[in-house]
């Protein structure tokens, strides 16, 4: 069953992967890679006619990489289905804790997980990178299986909890929590670049801080999970969602 806790510690995943020190920074270029339009053009007195270039590009950008993040939660939901078939759900639980909070400490800076660190090498086609809109589905799917060393850990957390909801639709659920995370932000930022060409800027001051409370979070969700207090924390939560029967009457 799909809990409030897990979908808000996901969602919380997203964000923290928007706030990523290495993509804070990368937000001017991705914003006028998915729309065609540069920081220069939005000094214009007629910028506020970029909006709808804005807005219909981000929506297409964080479509492409909710699908394939989509995948991946399906993939890791259905895995895990069959895994817990063979081990205890509880030991399946115990490594998705110990894996978290290597995550969270990978976030904060404390560890390191080489895999993680790695950038894979997609690049597209320069003609279709000055196509804007027109080309901003593909380089949201190419984010999306080349994501930033920063983004990794969320990631991973995200596709943790999804593999320890032991079901193929509710792994992808969750994704789509984590895409939410992620690119609600961005699609804000797109429509405030309009105004604000120098925003991206200023959000560089929170990462350094943010990034520190996000990897602290994931620490603890990991230790909830590996001692087994997440269950006794979403079964309390579950219960003050419910009406009881005293309420009923």
């Amino acid at each position: 069953m799909l809990s409030i806790a897990t979908v808000l510690a996901t969602f919380v995943a997203g964000l923290g992967s928007f706030l990523a020190p290495c993509t804070v920074p990368l937000l001017p270029a991705y914003l006028a890679c998915v729309s065609g339009v540069s920081a220069a053009e939005l000094t214009n007195p007629d910028r506020h006619s970029f909006r709808l270039r804005l807005l219909a590009g981000s929506l297409l950008y964080v479509a492409g990489f909710t699908v394939v993040f989509v995948l991946l939660g399906l993939s890791a939901g259905g895995i895990a289905r069959v895994a817990n078939g063979a081990v205890s759900g509880r030991v399946v639980e115990i490594i998705g804790g110990v894996a978290v909070i290597l995550f969270g400490l990978a976030i904060i800076g404390v560890a390191r997980v080489g895999l993680l660190e790695r950038t894979q090498g997609f690049q597209l086609p320069e003609r279709l990178r000055r196509r804007g809109v027109l080309g901003a589905f593909l380089v949201g799917v190419v984010f999306g299986l080349g994501w930033t060393p920063c983004v990794g850990p969320y990631l991973a957390a995200a596709l943790t909890l999804a593999a320890l909801s032991s079901h193929a639709l509710t792994g992808a659920l969750l994704l789509v929590v984590y895409s939410l995370g992620l690119g609600l932000p961005f699609i804000a930022v797109a429509l405030l670049w309009a105004s604000l060409p120098e925003l991206p800027h200023r959000l560089n001051r929170f990462v350094r801080p943010l990034t520190l409370a996000g990897g602290v979070i994931t620490v603890v969700l990991g230790v909830l999970l590996a001692t087994g207090a997440y269950t006794h924390l979403t079964s309390y939560l579950a219960q003050l969602s419910t009406p009881s029967t005293t309420d009923r009457k």
